[in-house]
């Protein structure tokens, strides 16, 4: 009726299991990292033509550490989930915009909590 179950089978079942464990984990260890690199890339490449990429990138990278010394990483990645949903509706940032969502993040990293919704496009709003 049944067919015993060769050794190999199991021994290699075992293996996807851990492979499939440790990716989770790793996932899990590097969700930050991964879900600011992308927000960051999408700022930069709506950005508007010129401004300091480096600008950019040190406002998150500032961000990202005070929440992490302060404990609050998950409210940060939940502002860089709601950021990246925002920013998929836009096309480009003003100057303007840019800084208002800069501000937005830098206020975020040192203090995140519920604020003031602040526009950084017209038919956006940036909330937390």
């Amino acid at each position: 009726m049944f067919r015993p179950i060769k050794k190999s089978t199991v021994i290699t079942l075992v293996i996807l299991l851990l492979i499939f464990a440790g990716s989770l984990l790793l996932l899990g260890y590097y969700e930050l990292d991964l879900v600011q690199a992308v927000v960051v890339n999408a700022v930069i490449q709506k950005a508007p033509e010129g401004y300091s990429e480096q600008r950019i990138e040190q406002t998150f990278s500032a961000a990202r550490r005070r929440a992490v010394r302060e404990n609050r990483k998950e409210a940060y990645l939940e502002l860089l989930f709601l950021l990246s949903q925002q920013l998929e509706k836009l096309q480009l940032l003003s100057e303007d915009d840019l800084e208002q969502l800069l501000e937005k993040v830098e206020g975020i990293g040192g203090r995140i909590q519920n604020t003031e919704s602040r526009r950084v496009h017209p038919h956006v709003k940036l909330t937390t």
